[in-house]
């Protein structure tokens, strides 16, 4: 009888549970919920696991940006960039669907509210997901981790974003800002506001020429968001595809949005690019009247206008705008034009019709150095190139330093039938590459040619620059051949002794020697014996820096050598806020406000400037927030732009 009472009991009280849960969940409406304990702080629930909101990421976190090569360029002047992504159907990740206008800002507010305990549960539901969370990378293809940004407040990580450097041509510190930029977060805790943390990304992905990429996280706009990026990101790549049509089409848009100089700048080159001479003097009247100061933007509206004693002398600022003037009015190109060109307006001037051969040939160049185009767009455009056979006796002299001297011996290399002459032009190809500032994107091109050369006493002179074009293409592997290979060679032959000597810090750096040997590093020291002095201490300063960078215990003693009075110092000192930023932020663990404040102090020319301390600082930072194979990475092209 007792029993009976007993189950009758828990069968009335499941029954009043249930019903107690039935309401509740009415008054949510079906929304996301979540179950917190009893006691438990509803800030402190797990947070359910989210997927990045783009639903096609790229395949390779390491691969340039745009990875296709441009299709059936018959010359230089007909090559075609990658297309840009196509426009995203998802809808925006702040938008709830399903409730109208004010019904919806009503039940939100409701929902807010709303909070059921049933035996020691609180039923709440979830808000929507932040915008700024999306990206296109996560822990599977390259991304930094969903919870990098912990330990950062969203002022900050805005703050930290906007002092990234751009352009940046060392592939290894540009990947790793590709990669912080695009990673799927959670955003840190503070204040919304303009600039976004999404904005924020997305503008600096533009000022890198990643302008394909900065269109997948911006597509679709965010309705929560008005940063201005979201409606002039969609007009600069229509500029800079052409599209003049379709620019002008959403500069309207813009325009009734924003009133800013930027919308009144577009109208003016719409107006008369329509042939709507008044609309555009009207325009540009009125633009001028806001306080419009920019002489090379008046000087493109009168050649567009018509004027054909308009001279543009300069394109100013180099805006997707000055050269969509430029085209619509058929002017060729300044002189000055690839000195103020930015990464993303590259490609288009490699595509301008009015711009001679070399100059496409060298923004393609540009391009590629600097990640705005893949290197097989480089490849592509060094076999288009037309040579004459009595040029090529004048180009295999060696003294030509020119893009068409480049796309020669690219040329050369690949027609060559036998392994001594192949090896012989990719050694003049790595001191040309060198000398032009083009190393990394020449070493790609290059890598599918470095396996068809056998190391042996024949070619062993073209040693070093094939472990150089090797680790510079990320080909450890060939590095490593040709480095066991001359250690079996006698020293004299080929001068095999003195490369081993001096490829072993780079080995080192590629972690393809497991440990630091005094052995080997005073070999390599005898090979800097006719140096002059500050030469001489600077490479001892790079290779010990670096070395402890990346976590290699350099014996004490070996810094002793550097102890001299030093003259002057000519390089720029680093910011101080910067520095401090740093230090803090790697002691607390903060990811990714550590890797861009690294960023930020290497600078878009860090392998060049940056001195001993600075790097030390960087690559330390970097490996205190588990990020070794980037310290690695960049350590070594730092040591192979600075010839070490």
């Amino acid at each position: 009888m007792t029993r009976a009472v007993l189950q009758a009991g828990r069968l009335a009280l499941a029954a009043g549970l249930a019903a107690h849960l039935v309401a509740a969940s009415a008054a949510v409406q079906a929304q996301p919920i979540r179950l917190i304990p009893p006691g438990g702080n509803p800030d402190e629930a797990p947070a359910p696991a989210q997927a990045p909101a783009q639903s096609q990421p790229p395949a390779q976190s390491q691969a340039p940006a745009q990875s296709q090569a441009p299709a059936q360029s018959q010359a230089p002047g007909q090559f075609q960039a990658p297309a840009l992504p196509a426009q995203s159907n998802t809808p925006p990740l702040d938008t709830p669907a399903g409730l109208p206008g004010n019904a919806q800002a009503d039940q939100q507010n409701r929902l807010q509210t709303v909070q059921q305990e049933t035996d020691g549960f609180v039923i709440q539901p979830l808000g929507a997901p932040d915008p700024s969370s999306t990206g296109l990378l996560d822990d599977t293809n390259g991304g930094l981790g969903a919870h990098m940004w912990d330990g950062t407040a969203l002022r900050q990580a805005i703050q930290v974003l906007g002092v990234l450097p751009a352009p940046v041509a060392t592939p290894a510190l540009r990947d790793l800002q590709r990669r912080l930029l695009l990673t799927f977060a959670e955003v840190p805790k503070g204040e919304p506001g303009t600039p976004s943390l999404l904005g924020t990304r997305i503008s600096q992905l533009y000022k890198l020429g990643l302008v394909g990429e900065a269109e997948q996280l911006a597509t679709p706009r965010p309705a929560s968001l008005k940063d201005p990026i979201f409606l002039q990101l969609p007009v600069e790549a229509a500029l800079l595809r052409n599209d003049l049509d379709r620019a002008c089409e959403m500069a309207n848009q813009g325009l009734r949005e924003d009133g800013a100089a930027y919308w009144q700048k577009i109208v003016v080159l719409c107006r008369y690019h329509a042939k709507d001479i008044a609309g555009g003097d009207l325009a540009l009247s009125l633009w001028r009247d806001n306080g419009g100061d920019d002489p090379p933007f008046n000087a493109l509206a009168a050649a567009l206008r018509g004027d054909a004693r308009a001279k543009v002398e300069t394109l100013g600022g180099a805006s997707a705008v000055h050269f969509a003037m430029l085209r619509a009015a058929g002017r060729p190109l300044p002189k000055d034009t690839l000195d103020v060109a930015t990464p993303a307006l590259l490609p288009a001037l490699a595509r301008y019709e009015k711009a001679d051969a070399e100059l496409r040939l060298a923004a393609i160049e540009r391009a590629a150095r600097y990640g705005a185009l893949p290197p097989a767009a480089l490849a592509e455009a060094y076999a288009a190139v037309e040579i004459a056979d009595n040029q090529r006796a004048a180009l295999a002299g060696g003294k030509d330093k020119s893009a068409r001297a480049a796309a020669y011996l690219y040329q050369s290399v690949k027609a060559a039938t036998d392994a001594k002459t192949r090896a012989e032009f990719l050694r003049q190809a790595f001191e040309l590459a060198q000398a032009r500032e083009l190393l990394f994107p020449t070493a790609a091109i290059l890598q599918p040619f470095l396996a068809d050369v056998t190391p042996d006493d024949s070619t062993i002179a073209a040693a070093p620059a094939m472990i150089r074009l090797a680790l510079a293409a990320r080909d450890t592997g060939i590095a490593r051949l040709w480095y066991n290979t001359a250690l079996t060679i006698p020293p004299e032959t080929g001068k095999a002794g003195e490369t081993v000597a001096q490829a072993w810090p780079l080995l080192l750096l590629a972690g393809a020697e497991a440990e630091w040997r005094d052995s080997r590093y005073e070999a390599w020291l005898a090979t800097l014996d006719s140096l002059k002095a500050p030469e001489r201490n600077m490479r001892i300063t790079l290779l010990l820096t670096l070395a402890e960078g990346v976590g290699f215990p350099v014996p004490p003693e070996r810094w002793d050598i550097l102890l001299v009075p030093v003259e002057n110092n000519a390089r720029p000192a680093p910011s101080i806020a910067v520095w401090r930023s740093l230090l803090r932020a790697s002691e607390i663990k903060a990811r990714a406000e550590t890797a861009a404040l690294a960023l930020a102090l290497l600078g878009p020319n860090g392998a060049e400037e940056a001195d001993g301390l600075t790097l030390t600082t960087a690559l330390e930072a970097l490996r205190k927030v588990e990020l070794e194979v980037d310290a690695r990475r960049i350590a070594l092209d730092v040591a192979l732009r600075r010839g070490l």
